[in-house]
């Protein structure tokens, strides 16, 4: 943190800020008690807490665990209603910058993960979204539900021990004990595992505040990378009636056990920061209000898709579709042949699975290979010409050069970007019923793409409204992010170094065999699917080099 602070000379927030703008408190910040500060300091060791929480009767223990909650929610508040001192803004990038003098003053700090890649982020940032405040809540309650809300960064969540659940009406008060797993972008990129109480409590009407904080869990030891939530989360106020502004607050101590990769060494810090977590959920908002419209929009009327039922089964399968490469994006789970995890010439990573139990997607033998890439082109830039329809017949393997023919697009949001579309090559042969299903979407900081290859007869069924739940998704797709380069930056020795880029990943998966029972891979299909991803790159790679 200190040297960011250097590089960047930071500067007391503006009250002008609009969109963004983080709620300030007016009245002078007192220095809390620390009357909990051995809460605390029990909470980050694991014997005492161990020790305590088995020598305690069930009454004390709650009690124990509503006042770690309550401490938490006490620090959030702090953070996120105070800038100067706590906060400063950059004026090299606008981000709020924790003071982390100044924080150590007003909050007790121990840290919890030792060694040389232990690291602090922290970030805060602000959005209006289109939900409810009743419904807000509720999704992050539900653990399920907010994985729904969160599919590009929430890869599992469990609701492990509810301790307080609130009335069905108001929620005021629940505190549950969950486990998540958090992961974006690349398999280049560890996947964080954390053990946290979630407290939700109602501060005022129309305002609520959400708290997670860490509490100890052996397996977060045993992780590529540990992680420690510090008190995080938002504060929910209610404008009008279906519309909140949302403060979010990030905070989280780090220990990567590997070298993160060179490709997202300038972003990291950046990947599981406020920003990244409000933009989704703005985004999803609006794609959930795009999904329960009574009307299909006139800009739509024209494509395939005629009733309001075939639309939302579209976007719910599209939506599981998202979900299912998220999950998978870190190629970390039921790897069967590990001996066959491996990097190529350090750009090709493959993964092979066998699936007997997961429901909804193909059982047997999957196949999966990714590579991350750097482009000098703006993520704007590269994600318009992926999904370029007549551009995609250069690279995409399925449609055999073909350009491709849009049947439906389907809006998810206000964003021209974000939307999914059914997509048909032209000129293939009559045997050729192939169609795909894509959804798209970009915000400030990246883009996605996610398809899957489904047969016409399938999406004809789910064109017509009938539950999709159970068919059977595959999908592969992009990923695309700032490299986190700033424009012509300087090296050490005076020399200009590379201007912005962006980074992109490409996963490919494949149905290697439909049996379950095969005990050996075919070496030769792995071979033709590395080259299959390492060509797309290439022609991906080529035609933007020449579009440059």
């Amino acid at each position: 943190m200190s040297e960011i602070l250097d590089q960047n000379n930071p500067t007391p927030i503006s009250s002008h800020d609009q969109d963004n703008k983080i709620p300030v408190v007016e009245q002078e910040i007192q220095v809390p008690n620390h009357e909990l500060d051995g809460v605390l300091e029990i909470l980050k060791n694991d014997d005492k807490l161990s020790q305590l929480m088995m020598s305690q009767s069930t009454n004390k223990k709650n009690a124990f665990i509503s006042q770690i909650a309550n401490t938490a929610m006490e620090e959030l508040m702090k953070l996120l209603k105070t800038n100067e001192p706590l906060w400063l803004k950059s004026l090299h990038d606008g981000k709020f910058i924790l003071q982390r003098d100044s924080y150590q003053r007003m909050f007790l700090r121990i840290n919890c993960l030792k060694g040389p890649h232990a690291r602090i982020e922290s970030s805060k940032d602000s959005r209006v979204v289109n939900m409810s405040l009743t419904q807000l809540v509720e999704m992050f309650i539900n653990s399920d539900k907010w994985i729904d809300l969160f599919p590009t960064i929430v890869k599992k969540a469990q609701t492990v021990k509810v301790f307080e659940s609130g009335s069905l009406e108001n929620r005021n008060g629940a505190l549950q004990l969950m486990n998540a797993k958090m992961h974006v972008l690349s398999h280049l990129v560890p996947t964080r595992t954390f053990h946290f109480l979630r407290y939700c409590k109602q501060i005022e009407v129309g305002t609520w505040v959400i708290v997670d904080v860490s509490v100890d869990s052996s397996e977060d030891k045993t992780t590529v990378s540990c992680a420690w939530r510090l008190p995080s989360g938002c504060l929910i106020q209610e404008i009008t009636q279906g519309l909140c502004r949302v403060s979010w607050m990030e905070h989280v101590e780090v220990n990567d056990n590997i070298q993160t990769h060179q490709l997202f060494r300038d972003i990291i810090i950046n990947t599981y920061g406020a920003r990244r977590w409000i933009l989704t959920l703005k985004r999803m908002c609006e794609r959930f209000e795009c999904a329960s419209t009574e009307t299909i929009p006139s800009y739509e009327a024209r494509g395939v898709v005629k009733s309001l039922e075939g639309r939302k089964s579209i976007m719910q399968l599209a939506h599981r579709m998202v979900k299912i490469f998220c999950r998978t994006l870190d190629m970390e789970d039921n790897t069967n042949f590990p001996h066959l995890t491996r990097i190529n010439n350090g750009e090709v990573t493959i993964s092979v699975r066998m699936n007997k139990t997961v429901s909804d997607v193909p059982k047997g033998m999957i196949l999966s290979a990714a590579t991350s890439f750097w482009l000098p082109l703006s993520p704007q830039s590269v994600f318009d010409y992926m999904i370029d329809n007549k551009e995609r017949a250069k690279w995409e393997p399925l449609w055999y050069g073909n350009p491709g023919h849009e049947l439906q697009r389907i809006s998810t949001g206000s964003n021209p970007r974000n939307f999914i579309s059914i997509t048909r090559p032209v000129s293939c042969s009559e045997n050729n019923n192939t169609v795909t299903l894509r959804e798209s979407y970009a915000d400030a900081l990246g883009s996605m793409m996610v398809y899957s290859a489904f047969d016409m007869e399938i999406m004809n069924f789910a064109m017509r409204g009938e539950d999709t739940s159970q068919l059977l998704v595959l999908p592969s797709g992009f990923t695309i992010s700032w490299d986190g380069q700033p424009n012509a930056l300087e090296g050490s020795s005076g020399q200009v170094g590379r201007s912005r880029g962006s980074v992109v990943t490409l996963m490919l998966q494949l149905l290697a065999s439909s049996s379950s029972e095969m005990d050996k891979v075919d070496m030769e299909f792995v071979g033709y699917v590395t080259t299959l991803l390492s060509s797309t790159v290439e022609k991906i790679k080529s035609a933007l080099n020449r579009t440059n």
